[in-house]
């Protein structure tokens, strides 16, 4: 009997975590029972032992609990979902095949609400905490080689591939919007890897990143990988002027376009991207007009008549075209504006100021009004360079309606620019 009672004893004493298995048991009866400060004050204590905590069916507990709290008024504001969806990524990382399905739904749901609450964040300006969240999105969209959801649902899986590649970005955003160049660099280089969310302004990002970093060889190499990418982006080709630029290289960059517009010369985007080169060279932002500044405007003019001829109908094309005559218009309009004597001289130069001006004026009209016809009808989902090129084609079109003394045009068109704002 002696020995009977010490190997019942041993049994008892070799398993103590049976005792605690009894939370685990009540937990899930009082979330079944919709009783959830019990369920949740059960399965605290089973957490709390050591010898119980990691066991499977405690964490799946946990994670049930905890994700039922978060649609519980009296806890949702703690963010419960945060504490289940650490036990799920545990037990998920610990038994990859334990009750499969319903831990992939935890972790999925899991991962979009710390997507949403990291986009507020982001939204909010709170970068650092924004980060540390879209850390837990990449954290359970890579589980199993971030394939963790293709057998069980392939429409989880091409989700959670759409909220990873959000989440990569949003760190990215908020690495460079914090000016962590160094952190915000190899995670603008991963996101321009994936198609779900490659976009110009990635490039931008990046190749600005590079710039403050005074990294001109990459700089230059994600230039050129963003022109080839997106070679009608405005903004990129603007990046790789001004590095030309900054770098002394501008019959440098003119070369490489020529040579390509040679070999293509009924590639619109070529033909765009040499005129407003010369047309960089003409007018330079320092307000400096070299001395070939009339053949680079001439220069730049047959450009933008090649690419009109290729693409007649591109509002951006037609718009920069128009901009090249009115800009020099303008720079007329203001020599007549300096003239302030009456004298017969005075007179005559400013005659010929006014019809210089006037002619200019009168090229940049149709190119405008055909930019202003192809954006229209698109007026209500125009977005970045076509928005721009549309608005300030109205404003163009004003100016010169109203020079021109056709009052009913300008009036018109000040009414359809007010209702554009």
């Amino acid at each position: 009997m002696k020995r009977t009672i010490l190997i019942a004893s041993m049994a008892v004493a070799a398993l103590p975590g049976i005792a605690q298995d009894k939370y685990v048991v009540s937990a899930n009866l009082a979330l079944k029972s919709q009783n959830y400060d019990e369920a949740k004050s059960e399965i605290d204590k089973a957490m709390a032992n050591p010898e119980t905590a990691q066991k499977p069916k405690t964490l799946f507990a946990k994670a049930q609990v905890y994700f039922t709290l978060q649609n519980v008024d009296k806890y949702k504001n703690d963010a419960p979902y945060k504490q289940g969806l650490d036990a799920a990524v545990k037990l998920a990382e610990s038994k990859p095949d334990y009750e499969k399905q319903a831990v992939d739904g935890m972790l999925l749901t899991g991962g979009f609400l710390s997507y949403n609450d990291g986009v507020r964040a982001y939204n909010e300006k709170k970068y650092t905490e924004s980060a540390e969240l879209m850390k837990t999105v990449i954290k359970v969209g890579e589980m199993s080689g971030g394939k963790r959801f293709q057998n069980a649902n392939p429409t989880w899986q091409k989700q959670m591939d759409t909220v990873l590649a959000d989440a990569y970005l949003t760190m990215a955003n908020a690495a460079y919007f914090s000016e962590k160049y160094d952190e915000a660099i190899p995670l603008l280089i991963k996101v321009k890897g994936n198609p779900i969310r490659k976009s110009p302004s990635v490039y931008q990002c990046l190749i600005d990143a590079y710039g403050k970093q005074n990294n001109s060889a990459q700089e230059l190499a994600a230039i050129e990988e963003g022109r080839k990418e997106y070679p009608s982006d405005i903004t990129i080709r603007n990046y790789e002027l001004n590095y030309y630029i900054k770098a002394g290289k501008m019959d440098e960059l003119v070369k490489k376009l020529e040579e390509a517009a040679a070999k293509d010369p009924s590639n619109a985007d070529l033909n765009f991207n040499l005129a407003t080169t010369y047309l960089s060279m003409a007018a330079p932002k320092d307000g400096k007009k070299p001395a070939n500044a009339a053949d680079m405007y001439k220069k730049a003019e047959g450009a933008f008549l090649n690419a009109l001829k290729a693409s007649p109908d591109n509002g951006g094309y037609n718009y920069n075209f128009g901009a090249l005559y009115f800009n020099q218009a303008t720079d007329v309009n203001d020599q007549m504006n300096s003239i302030t004597g009456s004298t017969k001289a005075d007179i005559d130069k400013f005659d010929a100021l006014k019809k210089q001006r006037d002619d200019l004026f009168g090229k940049a009209t149709p190119y405008f009004e055909k930019a202003y016809a192809v954006l229209s009808p698109n007026e209500a989902s125009l977005k970045g360079e076509d928005r721009r090129s549309y608005k300030s084609s109205m404003l163009a079109l004003n100016r010169i309606y109203a020079i021109q003394n056709k009052l009913d045009k300008a009036t018109e068109m000040k009414k359809k620019m007010d209702a554009f704002q």
